[in-house]
């Protein structure tokens, strides 16, 4: 059975609902029965239980409705359509259409290996392998994963203007953002 995230989003918020309730109680009857101070020790964390719970309520439920999918009129998460290559002037030279795709695969296309974006006609195609990045779209967001054996990939994330090499693990990307791969630029809009 597929749990859909509304699902999994009604479940945690009827968990926080219980946890706010029983911190409460637990906290009041604690009170009750140990008097002194330890029962108002006792009562001061369940307050604080609560208060948690409650804040926790509140953000679930302030974030429970549905967001537009990226790409979409309205989504403010990394609008990304198109991964566009440049030239050494940054003049758009070929573009692809990521719309409705999940996973695309980077390099350079020979007779073992197919991929998604071929790079081989580029001018540093020598220096891209065959299977080299790859594109992932997971939770509303794309991420760029370098799967090169030698020459890596970079990165110059447009928040910042900086530029860092991807190591081991998946970075998030968003519209703006260039990919180096040797010294092939592609642009993410």
């Amino acid at each position: 059975m597929r749990v859909t995230n509304g699902e999994k989003q009604e479940l945690k918020i009827i968990c926080d609902i219980g946890i706010l309730m029983t911190a409460l109680s637990v906290g009041i009857i604690l009170r009750a029965l140990a008097g002194g101070i330890w029962g108002w020790v006792f009562l001061g964390i369940g307050i604080l239980c609560a208060a948690a719970s409650g804040f926790d309520l509140i953000q679930k439920i302030r974030g429970a409705r549905p967001k537009p999918a990226a790409g979409t009129p309205g989504s403010e998460d990394f609008p990304i359509r198109e991964l566009v290559l440049l030239d050494e002037k940054d003049k758009p030279l070929k573009a692809w259409n990521l719309s409705g795709r999940t996973a695309l695969i980077i390099g350079r296309k020979n007779q073992d290996e197919e991929v998604d974006i071929d790079l081989g006609d580029c001018e540093y195609s020598a220096l891209i392998e065959p299977q080299h990045a790859v594109l992932n779209f997971s939770e509303e967001r794309w991420y760029l994963e370098d799967i090169s054996q030698e020459n890596g990939v970079r990165i110059r994330k447009a928040e910042d203007g900086m530029n860092y090499r991807l190591t081991g693990r998946p970075c998030r990307v968003g519209a703006g953002d260039v990919i180096y791969i040797a010294n092939t630029k592609l642009l993410l809009t």
